[in-house]
């Protein structure tokens, strides 16, 4: 066996047993918390922290609804419960990952900002209230950052994200990227309104929570060249997709893929399809 599977094979076995011994609902029967496993005896040693390369690949889980599905739900299986995203958290850190945004990847990318020796972006697209609420006490527990992907039209509205709360996800560390204005298919709508859709999304956000909004998330991951150059010229450094893989430097870097968590996928499942990722992208 290469050295490659071997560390591949061995980080799998490790999360599988944070993440093996959990009741049916997913969730962790370990005693440890997401942020003790990542911050507790670790932290505590005088090893020199482990960084990774600036040109290494990076996964980026793409994660939605953050509740359980109930009956009948359109695309359910878009909708992971808290404990099943505790648990998938729980796993990664376990298995050496730390969360950062993808800010920090890009600066990374071109020699500015350093990464853990194991990063891992989480990104949450739409603008769910739920992903205020239970995403973003989960990751404050395991003091990671995520990425929201906001869809404007989501903003305030039953169901959505308040101002208030966007506003506690910047101030606990997040990063805030445009997912357009009303969610279109972007390769359907004509230059004005395409426009409006990607440009406008960068300005209302940065207008409202004083972010920067470096990268653009495309609607149903629809977008082809002339959706790219729209995001090009709206001054987005990076844009995400529905592709999945890992991102890595020397790829497009407005067409980057991400990692789908599904309802069904256990917090083993996720390390596994992680590892797979990277593997792939090396």
């Amino acid at each position: 066996m290469g050295r490659r599977a071997l560390v591949f094979c061995c980080l799998v076995a490790l999360a599988a047993g944070a993440a093996g011994c959990g009741g049916s609902d997913g969730s962790s029967s370990v005693a440890t918390t997401p942020a003790q496993v990542a911050n507790g005896p670790v932290a505590a040693t005088a090893a020199p922290v482990r960084v990774a390369p600036s040109h290494a690949a990076v996964p980026v889980l793409m994660y939605h609804v953050i509740a359980a599905a109930p009956p009948g739900a359109k695309y359910s299986g878009l909708w992971v419960p808290p404990a099943l995203l505790r648990a998938q958290v729980a796993a990664l850190a376990g298995a050496g990952f730390t969360g950062v945004t993808l800010d920090t990847v890009l600066d990374a990318w071109r020699g500015r900002a350093r990464l853990p020796a194991h990063p891992v972006v989480l990104s949450f697209d739409d603008g769910y209230l739920s992903q205020g609420k239970d995403a973003g006490a989960i990751l404050a527990a395991a003091r990671w950052p995520g990425v929201l992907n906001l869809a404007w039209h989501n903003l305030g509205v039953p169901g959505g994200l308040t101002r208030t709360r966007v506003k506690e996800l910047v101030g606990a560390g997040w990063e805030v990227d445009a997912h357009s204005l009303t969610h279109p298919d972007l390769t359907t709508i004509d230059a004005a309104a395409l426009k409006r859709e990607v440009a406008g999304s960068r300005d209302a956000i940065r207008r409202a929570f004083g972010v920067p909004v470096d990268a653009f998330c495309y609607p149903a991951g629809k977008y082809d060249a002339a959706v790219e150059a729209a995001v090009r010229a709206a001054g987005y450094r990076a844009a995400t997709t529905e592709v999945p893989g890992a991102a890595r430097p020397g790829g497009d870097r407005l067409a980057l893929p991400r990692i789908r968590v599904n309802a069904t996928d256990s917090a083993a499942t996720v390390v596994h399809n992680v590892q797979a990722a990277l593997v792939s992208a090396s």
